[in-house]
């Protein structure tokens, strides 16, 4: 296929497999992109999700967003750290996180836990509940990289804790443990505020969520 790629084609490429296709690590691209190119497909996609994967079953997109994100497979989540993209794009592909977890996630779901493995569950709670382990994006209090991506990341994770759905609220409380070493303040005060907010949560959640706040989670 030519370096330009429409949306459509994009999303058929990835997201139009059937549902017992392969594991998503199987998942063969036909075409080349600049990074600057697949952030601007994946953040499009993501931040109209509901609209554009909305003829997909929960299979199809599960699988499709960890090929997305997973670093180990696709070259997708890396251009988020590729620092010759322009910051304002790689910005815009980690906020667009948010609408495809309020789009997709919170509207298809099931209300359980994963860390509990409780079910039945969507094939699309996997992904959800991964998603901050699947996606290579780490601090840069360790690791060299843009520190302005730390913020971003943090702040996404704390409007994804805001959607009123326990298994979004578990995915960012997931993500939130594994950054609490490296941004213990930051995670604390995001942790503590919600539950404030929210003092009628299941106990099973609270009780991760001061899990997180240790970043003893699973």
């Amino acid at each position: 296929m030519p370096e330009f790629v429409s949306l459509k084609q994009w999303i058929d490429e990835v997201f139009d497999q059937p549902d017992d296709f392969r594991e998503y690590n199987d998942l063969e691209e036909n075409f080349e992109l600049r990074p600057e190119r697949r952030l601007d497909l994946m953040a499009e996609t993501f931040e109209r999700s509901g609209e554009l994967l909305a003829r997909f079953s929960d299979g199809q997109i599960n699988q499709a967003l960890f090929h997305s994100v997973s670093g180990g497979t696709s070259e997708y989540i890396h251009a988020i750290k590729n620092e010759s993209v322009p910051w304002e794009l790689r910005r815009r592909a980690v906020r667009s996180f948010v609408p495809l977890f309020e789009q997709v996630m919170a509207k298809r779901c099931t209300e359980t836990l994963s860390h509990f493995d409780e079910g039945p569950a969507s094939p699309l709670n996997a992904s959800c509940y991964m998603w901050w382990d699947a996606a290579p994006i780490y601090s840069t209090r360790t690791i060299a990289g843009d520190s302005r991506l730390d913020g971003e990341c943090l702040a996404v994770m704390e409007r994804i804790l805001g959607i009123p759905h326990v298994a979004c609220q578990e995915s960012a409380l997931h993500g939130l443990g594994h950054w609490k070493f490296d941004h213990p303040e930051e995670v604390v005060t995001i942790i503590d505020d919600f539950l404030k907010r929210e003092p009628n949560l299941r106990p099973d959640l609270v009780g991760y969520a001061e899990a997180a706040k240790t970043g003893c989670i699973l």
